[in-house]
């Protein structure tokens, strides 16, 4: 059995490999054969300190969950609007090789009740996060899950757009969209109410 610290780094090496692995070919192409070669590993170690296809998975999915909360962790908890668009967008959603596994992740969802349903929890805490970080103690606000749910579908469909090729004709409008999704201050009672 392999020392624990040596256990995990391995493990770590061979994560890294996948995830490198299905930013480049997908899950699709993916095979344990590509994974072991990008990890510099024999077939067999990455079987052992992974294990088959879905626990790579599942622990990819968890690798990209404690990606998520350290970056979350980073926000000082309080900020203007444009401090939490700079968070969000150019940070939380600014890794592209992140994007692309997600968006593979998203694909395999679609036919995965399993992982579709652990996928949607990890965006409900995402969408709770964003929330938190737009919540005004002082000043709560009902709507702010709603307006830290179109954050984060903006974010995605931003980086899913840019991997696309496709760009916003101004970005300074998108901005200025998400400021008001962001800063509860820009909405009137009238955008509230519908």
């Amino acid at each position: 059995m392999a020392r624990p610290r040596i256990g995990q780094e391995r493990r770590e090496e061979i994560l890294a490999a996948f995830e490198t692995c299905v930013a480049r070919k997908g899950f699709a192409g993916t095979t344990l054969a590509d994974v072991a070669q990008e990890a510099g590993q024999p077939r067999s170690l990455v079987r052992y300190f992974i294990g088959n296809r879905a626990d790579m998975v599942n622990a990819l999915i968890d690798r990209l969950l404690l990606r998520g909360e350290e970056q979350f962790r980073q926000w000082p908890g309080h900020g203007t609007p444009e401090d939490m668009h700079r968070f969000v967008l150019d940070r939380i959603f600014a890794d592209q090789t992140t994007n692309i596994v997600i968006m593979e992740l998203w694909h395999l969802a679609l036919r995965d009740d399993a992982l579709r349903t652990r996928l949607a929890a990890v965006y409900k805490q995402v969408i709770l996060e964003v929330a938190t970080m737009m919540a005004d103690e002082n000043d709560p606000h009902p709507e702010v899950q709603d307006r830290a749910f179109s954050a984060v579908a903006l974010a995605f469909g931003t980086a899913f757009f840019r991997y696309l090729g496709i760009a916003p004709a101004s970005p300074a409008r998108i901005r200025a969209i998400t400021h008001r999704l962001l800063d509860h201050d820009f909405l009137s009672a009238q955008e509230l109410e519908t």
